[in-house]
């Protein structure tokens, strides 16, 4: 894959990368060079880790059921302040440092991103935790026309009740690819990529293949939402979707610059 002026591409940084300050910065210079390559670069961030510490500090605990956090009002109003405060707010701090213009957003930001309640197949009650149900890609259109790189917090406004929800990272990312007609979704983890049964890593999937992981229980923990995020995305219409790993060497550059095969490719 070639980039150029028109391409447009999701990165989705989960959490567990973020406190991690010197694989964050390489990452940093790496989505740097890719804007200096004149792609149209779109950043989706989580903050699980972040968020789990201060919830910790306040004295309160962490549930999570299938992969997602069970998020109740006080939840709710910390995963607002990590990911709508710090965390974005560093992103773009570090992406100014590497010569970047960026802002940070959450999806009720020109209600970019509009959530329902999310239930869990089982009937078991998340919260505030919300599924992206309607988009609208004005804001975000017009941060990359004024060359502005868009910086998005996994958060969402209730479309009924204007409540905000938090929303799984993936998903988010998924929607914003889906929403912003994006070519390109990249999801950079600390795993390097899916792994079949025996711990041995799958360089290519497809519908089927991630549904038999989901099935099967070989996908388990956070990597759920992540496969079901992909067969979103793919839904959607997004042509190519890839899982890597943030600490391979350069691993941005080598994949969308120099179509090099590493990690997980996702296909219909």
């Amino acid at each position: 894959m070639n980039l150029n002026a028109m391409s447009r591409i999701v990165i989705k940084l989960g959490g567990s990368i973020l406190i991690d300050a010197a694989l964050r910065a390489r990452l940093v210079a790496q989505i740097a060079e890719l804007h200096r390559a004149g792609s149209e670069l779109i950043l989706v961030h989580g903050g699980g880790k972040q968020i789990a510490a201060l919830l910790t500090k306040l004295g309160v605990e962490s549930h999570f059921h299938d992969g997602l956090r069970i998020t109740d009002a006080a939840a709710r109003n910390v995963v607002q302040m990590v990911l709508a405060g710090q965390v974005g707010k560093d992103l773009v701090a570090e992406l100014a440092r590497a010569g970047v213009n960026a802002a940070s957003i959450a999806g009720g930001d020109g209600q970019s991103f509009l959530a329902e309640k999310m239930a869990a197949e089982d009937g078991t009650d998340l919260g505030f935790v919300g599924k992206i149900i309607k988009t609208n890609s004005t804001l975000i259109d017009a941060m990359l026309a004024a060359g502005v790189m868009p910086v998005v917090a996994c958060l969402a406004l209730g479309a009924d009740d204007q409540e905000y929800y938090n929303v799984n990272g993936d998903q988010m990312a998924a929607s914003v690819a889906a929403g912003c007609a994006a070519e390109t979704l990249v999801f950079v983890t600390d795993v390097g990529g899916v792994r079949d049964a025996d711990g041995q890593a799958i360089a290519e999937l497809n519908r089927d293949s991630i549904q038999e992981l989901l099935a099967s229980g070989v996908a388990f923990g956070g990597m759920r939402p992540k496969l079901r995020a992909c067969l979103e995305a793919l839904d959607a219409g997004v042509r190519r979707i890839q899982i890597v790993g943030a600490a391979e060497e350069n691993v941005l550059p080598r994949i969308l610059l120099q179509n090099q095969s590493l990690g997980t490719k996702i296909s219909a």
